[in-house]
């Protein structure tokens, strides 16, 4: 009777992660920044790079800031700029260059 009642439990421990397992959470901060903060954060950048399309968020041109909405490690980020700011994000080298580390007073580049 033991070894039934702990079966079932299992089974039914078993059951219950399986139905998280396919809950992914969304995002739980929403962050809004200018294009100019954004473009600071390399692992952002990227994000950028990959979620937002030239094309369509600078299709019209407006006087009001162009806002684009990017999920980057489980957080929201409304990054706003002005036209000029957008057009010369998409047309800089989106290669970050390694930074300067200083070993033993000397500095170095990795």
């Amino acid at each position: 009777m033991k070894a039934t009642k702990f079966v079932l439990i299992i089974a039914m421990l078993a059951f219950v992660s399986m139905s998280y397992a396919d809950e992914k959470p969304g995002p739980t901060l929403t962050i809004k920044i200018s294009l100019k903060k954004a473009i600071q954060n390399p692992g952002l950048v990227k994000t950028i790079y990959n979620q937002v399309s030239e094309r369509t968020l600078l299709a019209n041109e407006h006087n009001g800031p162009y806002i684009a909405k990017v999920n980057y490690r489980r957080v929201v980020y409304i990054i706003y700029g002005k036209y000029e700011e957008w057009r010369n994000f998409f047309v800089m080298d989106p290669i970050i260059l390694p930074l300067k580390v200083k070993f033993n007073g000397c500095s170095i580049n990795p």
